[in-house]
């Protein structure tokens, strides 16, 4: 799999993604769809950015929500929300509350994400949530766009082990990936902007490729 291949709506996640790692937020990302397949409104993760006065609750999914304006796009429930990782219980309320029914994943969270509560609640399960999970490689390359940004920001080694250990649940490639490119020293002596999200996301993919 290379960037080139993708469809224009994972193209504009990754992008977003890096956009986000570049400004040292979460490399997670999201996107509206309407029906006709249309990119009705997008976000990215925020939540290290200071400019912001409560950058903590700034999640890609619940802001690309809240920036939806649905007096050009009313109709919800034949929305689709792409969702660069698993949405996390504020993120998944705020869809459910919202009225989005539709989700394609790229990636499982077994930390944060919440999309098992769907078996629990019955409020959320008379939503009748359709959800897609795309396959493995999209949420190792996910992963490793993650972990690029932690090996950039996390100083406290304790903390950077307990991501490690969380991410490794679904997609250890990606993780594994992501070491290596810091072993192979791209950022030695360069900041995130040198590189696009084409770069980063092609280096994954052939590194991860090559361990399956």
């Amino acid at each position: 799999m290379k960037y080139s291949d993708l469809d224009i709506y994972w193209k504009k996640i990754f992008e977003l993604n890096w956009q986000s790692v570049c400004n040292g937020s979460k490399a997670i990302s999201a996107l509206l769809i309407d029906e006709k397949g249309n990119i009705i409104s997008e976000a990215r993760n925020q939540v290290g950015e200071t400019a912001i006065p409560n950058p903590r609750v700034c999640h890609a999914e619940s802001e690309c929500i809240r920036n939806l304006d649905i007096s050009k796009y009313p109709n919800l429930k034949a929305y689709t929300l792409f969702c660069a990782l698993e949405p996390c219980p504020m993120c998944m309320g705020t869809a459910a509350m919202s009225g989005i029914h539709n989700f394609v994943i790229a990636c499982k969270d077994d930390y944060g994400g919440a999309m098992e509560l769907v078996k629990y609640n019955k409020l959320l399960q008379r939503r009748n949530f359709n959800i897609t999970y795309l396959p493995e490689p999209f949420g190792d390359i996910q992963r490793g766009f993650q972990f690029i940004k932690e090996l950039l920001y996390e100083k406290n080694s304790a903390k950077l082990s307990e991501i490690e250990e969380d991410f490794n649940v679904h997609n250890a490639c990606g993780v594994k990936a992501a070491k290596m490119i810091f072993e192979d020293g791209w950022f030695n002596g360069k900041s995130p902007s040198d590189y696009t999200a084409e770069q980063i996301f092609d280096r994954l993919a052939e590194l991860i490729g090559a361990m399956k």
